[in-house]
């Protein structure tokens, strides 16, 4: 009868491999908790070397030229030539709804 192990040379073997991936879980997360930082900035420092696109670098641009042609009396003169548009705006949509809310009460009391 070949020679069995014990029980308990079982369990011992049993909780031995079972510390050995428990170590080997707990080396693997200390090298990605020290190696996260260096990597995190590895990627930073990256993304800022990395030029941005083409139509980002001329709208970009545009917008700069745009930004240097105007001067603050021109920059307050558009904003208030779109505040007057805005309230026209407002004025024409409560026109169309007063103007459909008056068809739709003639035409309900003709039927």
């Amino acid at each position: 009868m070949p020679f069995r192990k014990s029980s308990k040379q079982e369990e011992l073997e049993e909780y031995a491999r079972q510390e050995a991936e428990l170590r080997a879980k707990i080396e693997e997360i200390q090298g990605f908790i020290k190696e996260a930082p260096e990597k995190l900035q590895r990627e930073e420092e990256e993304r800022m070397q990395t030029l941005p696109a083409p139509d980002e670098l001329a709208h970009m641009q545009r917008e700069k030229d745009f930004i240097d042609r105007l001067t603050k009396g021109e920059i307050r003169n558009e904003r208030r030539h779109q505040a007057r548009s805005a309230v026209l705006f407002i004025m024409l949509a409560a026109a169309i709804i007063f103007v459909s809310l008056w068809i739709y009460k003639e035409i309900s009391s003709a039927l």
